[in-house]
C-alpha cells in the first residue's frame, strides 16, 4: 500500500490516529468527514470507527491479544472491563479506566527498550516510538512505509493531544490524560463513543510496538461466546441506562 503520512496528517489535525486493522475505504470515509466539517462531526465519526471496533472484533482482541502480548498482558482484564463499560454505555469509566493502560505499557515497554527511566514520561514515548520506526524501517517487515504512517501518527495523538495540558487541549472532544484522570474536566466535558475509540486506538498502537502483528485475530469459540454477551449488554443499555438515569437523577434526566 506504501505511505499512509497524508492520512496520517489529516486524521492528526482532529485528534486521530490511523486505526491498526482498518481499511482504505473507512479512512476515505473518516477523511471525507472532516474535509466536511459538519455539526455532529463526532457522532459522524463514531459511526465509522464503530464499523471497525465491532462486538466480534473486540471480542477477539481481548480473547486472543491483549491478554497473550508482552506488557500488555498485564493490564488485560482492565482493557476487558473498559470494553465492557464502553458497550454498557459508560464511557467515562471506560475511558477513564484504559487512560493509566497506556502510561503504564509506555513506561514498562520503554525500560525493556533501554530507555532511561529517569526520562519524563512524554519523553519516555517519544523515545518509544521512535524505536518502533527505527526498527520498522530496519527490518522492513510487511508494509513498512505504511506502518511508519501508522506510528506518526500514533506518536502527533500522544504529544500533541493525549499528554497536552488539559487548558490547552484544542478540540471539543476532550480525549486528555490530564483533565481526566487529574479531575479537571467534568461529566460534560467527556465520556463519549469518540473517547474510548481515541483510547482503544492508542492501546491497539501499543500492541504492536510491543509484539508486531498485522493481522486481527481471527474468532475462536471463546470469542464468539464473548461477542454473543457483548451484543446481549448493548441491547440492554439503552433501556438500562434511561431507567439508571432516571432513578438517579429524577423524572426528566
Amino acid at each position: 500500500m506504501g505511505s499512509l503520512d497524508s492520512y496520517a496528517e489529516e486524521l492528526g489535525r482532529h485528534g486521530l490516529m490511523i486505526p491498526p486493522f482498518s481499511n482504505m475505504g473507512m479512512l476515505g470515509e473518516l477523511i471525507e468527514i472532516l474535509r466536511q466539517a459538519p455539526a455532529d462531526m463526532d457522532e459522524k465519526l463514531t459511526v465509522v470507527l464503530s464499523q471497525i471496533y465491532t462486538p466480534g472484533h473486540l471480542a477477539a482482541m481481548v480473547v486472543s491479544r491483549y491478554a497473550h502480548t508482552k506488557v500488555v498482558n498485564l493490564y488485560a482484564e482492565t482493557i476487558s472491563e473498559a470494553i465492557e463499560a464502553h458497550l454498557l454505555g459508560l464511557n467515562h469509566v471506560a475511558v477513564a479506566g484504559l487512560m493509566p493502560v497506556i502510561e503504564g505499557v509506555v513506561v514498562k515497554l520503554s525500560l525493556q527498550h533501554g530507555i532511561s527511566a529517569k526520562k519524563k514520561t512524554k519523553q519516555k514515548f517519544v523515545a518509544l516510538v521512535g524505536c518502533a520506526i527505527e526498527r520498522t524501517n530496519t527490518v522492513k517487515t510487511g508494509d513498512f512505509q505504511e506502518v511508519e504512517s501508522m506510528l506518526t501518527a500514533f506518536l502527533n495523538f500522544l504529544k500533541n493531544y493525549f499528554w497536552e495540558e488539559s487548558s490547552s487541549y484544542p478540540l471539543p472532544d476532550k480525549t486528555n490524560r490530564h483533565g481526566i484522570l487529574h479531575g479537571a474536566y467534568s461529566d460534560a466535558d467527556y465520556g463519549y463513543s469518540i473517547n474510548f475509540y481515541k483510547t482503544l486506538t492508542a492501546v491497539d498502537m501499543l500492541c504492536w510496538i510491543s509484539e508486531f502483528q498485522p493481522f486481527q485475530p481471527k474468532p475462536t469459540p471463546d470469542s464468539q461466546a464473548l461477542a454473543a454477551y457483548y451484543l446481549m449488554i448493548m441491547n440492554l443499555r439503552p433501556r438500562a441506562k434511561v431507567d439508571a438515569r432516571r432513578l438517579i437523577f429524577g423524572p426528566g434526566a
